[in-house]
């Protein structure tokens, strides 16, 4: 059974105006469509809005060796001031660690005050490098 990456770890801060966000919810979630399996967990910011995700692996004894178009909805939500912040929309295309970003580790800069906008076939109100 090969190891496929679902999600790749990301990092990154949380701010408000230029100002680190403290205790600020990131709420991850994804949904591999080969095995219609869902999974997601949760992370608060640090005292300078720091967050950090560990990576995702899935497993397939069948989709290790069978051809099929990897497919994997992403999702970071942030929730902060009784508002959500859609911070990360993606859907995920092979099961490559670091794939999302073609090979870049996923540092994140979300800024709350911004409106969120499409990057690169990714959605939400976060910047990368």
């Amino acid at each position: 059974m090969s190891k496929m990456c679902l999600f790749s770890e990301v990092s990154g801060v949380v701010l408000d105006h230029g100002q680190p966000v403290a205790g600020a919810t990131l709420e991850r979630s994804w949904f591999w469509h080969w095995k219609d399996q869902k999974g997601g967990d949760s992370t608060q910011t640090d005292a300078q809005g720091a967050f950090r995700f560990p990576s995702v692996f899935g497993g397939s004894l069948l989709g290790s060796f069978l051809p099929h178009e990897p497919f994997v909805e992403q999702k970071i939500l942030i929730q902060h001031g009784g508002k959500t912040y859609r911070a990360w929309v993606f859907e995920k295309g092979s099961y490559r660690e670091n794939d999302e970003l073609n090979g870049k580790p996923i540092r994140l800069v979300c800024r709350l005050e911004k409106d969120p906008v499409r990057k690169d076939n990714v959605f939400g109100i976060c910047e990368w490098n």
